[in-house]
């Protein structure tokens, strides 16, 4: 019980992630202790004082172009029932700030790098995807190892292509199931 009321706490502190503990997870019932645990989020997130409760905790939305751009995705995705949002992103930044403030739709992260794909796996809400090379504007294969390095690449002038590929790893992840779902996509120039 200890164990479950730690998990539903962690949920309404905003966690974005939660794992079990050793005992729970190499125990008899790991399998059973997984389901528990799905339940429990489920159960959290699906209580109508939950989104209350996230909201009065809300920071304004910082001056930025990135903040003005989730803000008005969130609210899209809203107004249009939209089943996901899908953002173009290079190192997880955009998607990061569209998870913090917490949709209520799923995020999809386009990444052409795999160490920010891996990352973002951690993140509230969002389902990452590498993209084949060519499916994200990018020409080849793109490697990425220091921070301090700019990135440039060849960037490919086929928007239609990109965004039809984006639809197809929406359908891939079951963000989408009809050919009337909507998408909001964000996209940005570093």
């Amino acid at each position: 019980r200890a164990e479950a009321s730690d998990v539903a706490t962690a949920i309404y502190d905003g966690a974005d992630a939660i794992m079990l503990s050793a005992e729970s997870a190499a125990g008899k019932y790991p399998e059973e202790s997984v389901a528990m645990q799905q339940r429990i989020i489920n159960r959290v997130e699906g209580d109508k004082h939950y989104r209350n409760y996230l909201k009065s905790f809300q920071m304004d939305p910082d001056n930025t172009p990135t903040d003005a751009m989730i803000v008005a995705a969130r609210q899209i995705a809203k107004t249009i029932e939209a089943k996901a949002i899908v953002c173009f992103s290079l190192r997880g930044s955009t998607v990061l700030r569209a998870s913090r403030k917490r949709p209520s739709v799923p995020i999809m992260a386009l990444c052409p790098f795999k160490e920010t794909a891996r990352q973002l796996v951690m993140a509230w809400g969002v389902y990452p995807d590498l993209p084949t090379a060519g499916s994200f504007g990018y020409s080849g294969e793109v490697e990425y190892e220091n921070d301090n390095e700019e990135v440039k690449e060849e960037v490919g002038d086929d928007l239609d292509l990109v965004l039809r590929n984006a639809c197809r790893a929406a359908l891939k992840k079951g963000l989408v199931s009809d050919p009337e779902d909507l998408l909001v996509v964000t996209a940005g120039l570093p």
